[in-house]
């Protein structure tokens, strides 16, 4: 079932992230996992959520997902840097979801911390995106 996919939306924010040569003067690579080692900066698309979003003539999801943005030497100001491009990258974006329609794709909120190791800034973006059955 196309609609109930985490991984079609997964998927064309990869695409719309990893094609776009701003971001990647930017970080390293684009990752759903990261290799052990990879080099900072890098980003990486986390959790999501599925909601039924559906209404009596359609048939739809709600998904809210991360991206997060991975700094090391760059600190907590490259940490803001990407995620402001992927803020420009992904916001009210038309990204094209194989088997869905997207409605809406919105930024719902954003933070930056700094990890235990004393080093790694760690920002969290969260997105929500609308979509019906196509």
């Amino acid at each position: 079932m196309a609609n109930f996919s985490h991984y079609s939306l997964q998927h064309a924010v990869y695409q719309q992230l990893s094609a776009d040569s701003q971001l990647l003067t930017l970080v390293n690579a684009v990752y759903d996992r990261p290799p052990q080692g990879s080099a900072f900066p890098y980003i990486t698309i986390g959790e999501s959520k599925i909601s039924d979003w559906s209404t009596k003539t359609t048939t739809g999801t709600e998904q809210v997902f991360a991206v997060h943005a991975w700094s090391r030497n760059g600190g907590r100001k490259e940490a803001a840097t990407i995620m402001e491009r992927v803020y420009m990258l992904l916001h009210q974006a038309g990204l094209t979801v194989t088997g869905q329609v997207l409605v809406s794709l919105r930024f719902v909120s954003s933070e930056i911390m700094l990890e235990n190791d004393g080093f790694t800034y760690h920002g969290v973006m969260e997105f929500r995106a609308l979509l019906q059955s196509a």
